[in-house]
């Protein structure tokens, strides 16, 4: 799938962007992922203090990226930074469907930020770009936000898909009915092209451990 980060975004930030194509997909409920959240949330409560959190490396990257955007990250929280002191308060990851679950743990793992949409519903090619004034989307969860030309949004060739920091729109989310699901993981100023692939990597694999599909593509696009 082609994507094309705007010249007014690389010129500001030096970010990318990797995706993966999931075909085939089920969403079904199962022992199997409990048992994986279960394990992973013991590997952090061992690996990491709630004190530690913001300081750890890709976290901080997330945290300064958030400051250069305008938005504090003391008050809208990285993705993964989110996840980890959720678990760290014993309140553990949250419960959606298998495939938003899998990228979470993936999130947690590499401290990354994720995304999926329904393929069926996006029409290539993707894009990265500043919002324009009178923009206007509603996030999952049905929530209205109004855009000022500072956002930077993930568009298809009709429409966002995502606003940074704030999610992703109610019209192309992963449902019960998704077949083919598109992942993306979203970089930042300082991770390298190995560790962002490494990442989208790490959440197609649980994908397709707990959705079953076939990763048919993974690439990093900067």
């Amino acid at each position: 799938m082609r994507l094309v980060i705007e010249e007014a975004v690389r010129e500001k930030f030096e970010i990318s962007i990797g995706i993966a194509e999931i075909r085939g997909v089920r969403q079904k409920e199962s022992s199997e992922i409990s048992k994986e959240i279960a394990e992973v949330e013991e590997e952090i409560k061992r690996k990491y203090r709630i004190d530690e959190v913001k300081d750890l490396r890709i976290i901080r990257m997330q945290r300064d990226f958030f400051w250069r955007m305008g938005v504090d990250p003391t008050k809208v929280r990285p993705a993964s930074e989110a996840l980890l002191r959720r678990i760290l308060l014993n309140k553990g990851l949250p419960r959606i469907s298998p495939i938003v679950d899998a990228y979470n743990l993936a999130s947690v793992k590499t401290l990354l930020t994720f995304s999926s949409f329904d393929l069926e519903r996006i029409a290539s090619p993707l894009s990265v770009r500043f919002s324009k004034d009178g923009e206007a989307v509603t996030l999952i969860g049905n929530r209205r936000k109004e855009l000022t030309c500072k956002e930077i949004v993930l568009t298809d060739s009709a429409k966002i898909l995502c606003v940074y920091v704030h999610g992703d729109v109610e019209e192309t989310k992963v449902t019960d009915s998704t077949k083919d699901v598109l992942l993306v993981a979203y970089g930042i100023p300082g991770l390298s092209k190995e560790e962002l692939k490494e990442g989208v990597i790490t959440a197609s694999n649980y994908i397709k451990k707990f959705a079953d599909g076939a990763v048919m593509m993974v690439e990093v696009h900067e």
